[in-house]
């Protein structure tokens, strides 16, 4: 029986380098091959202007930007959980910064954690993560918000050829050669009065607004945002 457990815990700590080495393997060999196409980077130098910024991006569409930001020293809220340990052994070895957490479980900590990590850093939170519900906006950001003075930038991202796995969130894996959109949202400084549900309702509309986009931009030639900027058209 002893045998069978350090059996068990050997293979475990194997995984916790083999599975991370994995990611970063694929992540850049990947990458090599997506080619990018940015919209409204105005919205993102003007929001960099004031200093760091709390982008936030839905769980199933990160893995473009692990391509993007090599050591890009973003920091990045991970879970405590075990795949959340490989996951932030595999950001730290493409060069991000991590802090352990979750701004849903245990949350006013890691809100706190987050608001000193934007001092140093412009910080990337998956307003539905780590376990979902998919597309679920929660208070975190919000919060962090709040207490950091930084502001909010939403980020909608689409893959022209995608493998969308059968994980809670559809995990988007973009595929080699796929042609990837990245469409910056305004920056909202959310002032301490504000309603967290008013302010998560309409960052949830603007957020699932420039998916809508970014994953729309590879069907048409011209794509409207129809909220919050309505006028404004997007040509691929």
């Amino acid at each position: 029986m002893q045998i069978r457990i350090n059996l068990k815990r050997m293979v475990e700590n194997l995984g916790l380098f083999i599975v991370p080495f994995l990611i970063v393997m694929i992540a850049r060999l990947i990458g090599l091959t997506l080619r990018y196409n940015f919209i409204n980077s105005h919205y993102f130098r003007k929001a960099k202007l004031s200093g760091n910024c709390i982008f936030v991006i839905w769980h199933q569409k990160f893995f473009p930007l692990l391509c993007l930001s090599k050591n890009s020293k973003i920091n990045i809220m991970v879970s405590q959980h075990r795949d959340g340990e490989l996951i932030a052994r595999a950001l730290r070895f493409l060069g991000f910064t991590v802090t352990r957490g979750s701004t849903t479980k245990g949350g006013m900590k890691a809100c706190l954690l987050m608001t000193r990590a934007v001092k140093k850093y412009d910080i990337g939170i998956t307003p539905d993560g780590p376990k979902g519900p998919r597309y679920h906006f929660s208070g975190g950001p919000i919060t962090v918000a709040k207490f950091s003075g930084r502001p909010i930038v939403p980020v909608g991202i689409g893959a022209e050829f995608a493998k969308y796995f059968s994980s809670w969130d559809r995990f988007m894996l973009p595929l080699p050669t796929s042609r990837v959109t990245i469409i910056f949202g305004k920056e909202y400084y959310i002032n301490k009065n504000v309603e967290n549900n008013t302010a998560r309702d309409y960052l949830k509309q603007e957020l699932d607004e420039l998916n809508r986009v970014a994953e729309a931009s590879f069907r048409s030639r011209g794509v409207y945002l129809r909220f919050p900027a309505k006028n404004l058209v997007v040509f691929r």
